[in-house]
């Protein structure tokens, strides 16, 4: 049984046909990729916001090569040591939806969510499987009935915290993966002229932390085209100054160092 709200007055969706629909009578309908558009007007900044489509089809051939796979497989197992009967998970942030499609392949029985703010990563994310609800809205006004969810994961993307404690059951959880100041390092030093230590200040949540620890590996990068996916895929891409766009006819294969911190937070 699914949990969705309406984004407007946050009372329950039920399915009328092809459309979603409040008792309030605003009504969503459910496009024909299977993805369901409860992004408000309000709630986004430009006409096509989230990451690009090119960005996008970088992640999406980055992650479909398993490069990746050690850092969603931590996300898995916790959730398996701390599972139950009929779950509901959402993945934030879930981009072209390849670690949602991970979490529902282990956990079948459950209702998963996978909601961006970007409607052209939904898009890609439906390809997958339909089975899972797609949802293009903003995690500052999550589409989910209040305190109804057992795990919310959020991989690389913004959070925020009202939303958060709004939506988890009173014994649910939530996965949070950041990155650590010497993750992808070695991109870094390619692109700019001073590696800064950033402080994790800005990215702790005000909720009870369950468990924290770092998760560390270094990867090959086999190809030039496979380097290339992952930097596109990354900000630093966009912030390579013009006299260092030289940078990207050198790069081949690559080793690459992953440095995150994953940290399990209670409300």
């Amino acid at each position: 049984m699914h949990k969705l709200a309406c984004p407007k007055c946050h009372e329950s969706l039920y399915l009328d046909g092809k459309t979603y629909k409040c008792i309030n009578r605003h009504s969503y309908d459910i496009a024909k990729n299977q993805y369901i558009n409860l992004l408000l007007n309000p709630d986004k900044a430009t006409n096509l916001p989230g990451d690009n489509k090119d960005s996008l089809l970088c992640r999406k051939a980055h992650l479909n090569k398993g490069y990746y796979d050690g850092i969603i497989n931590e996300v898995i197992t916790y959730i398996k040591n701390h599972s139950k009967n009929s779950m509901q998970i959402l993945d934030l942030g879930c981009g072209e939806g390849y670690y949602t499609n991970k979490i529902k392949e282990n956990f079948e029985d459950a209702t998963i969510y996978g909601l961006d703010i970007s409607k052209v990563g939904i898009q890609l994310a439906t390809k997958y499987r339909k089975d899972i609800y797609w949802l293009v809205a903003n995690s500052k006004n999550i589409p989910i009935c209040d305190h109804s969810l057992d795990v919310i994961t959020a991989l690389f993307t913004v959070v925020n915290a009202d939303e958060i404690k709004r939506c988890l059951k009173e014994d649910g959880y939530m996965i949070h993966v950041t990155a650590n100041n010497k993750h992808l390092i070695e991109f870094k030093e390619l692109i700019y002229d001073e590696v800064k230590v950033k402080s994790d200040e800005h990215i702790r949540l005000p909720f009870t932390i369950v468990d924290s620890y770092d998760y560390k590996e270094r990867i090959h990068l086999e190809s030039r085209e496979d380097t290339l996916n992952l930097l596109k895929m990354t900000p630093h891409y966009y912030h390579i100054k013009k006299e260092k766009r030289y940078i990207l006819d050198t790069l081949e294969d690559f080793d690459l160092s992953i440095d995150i911190s994953i940290t399990i937070y209670a409300i």
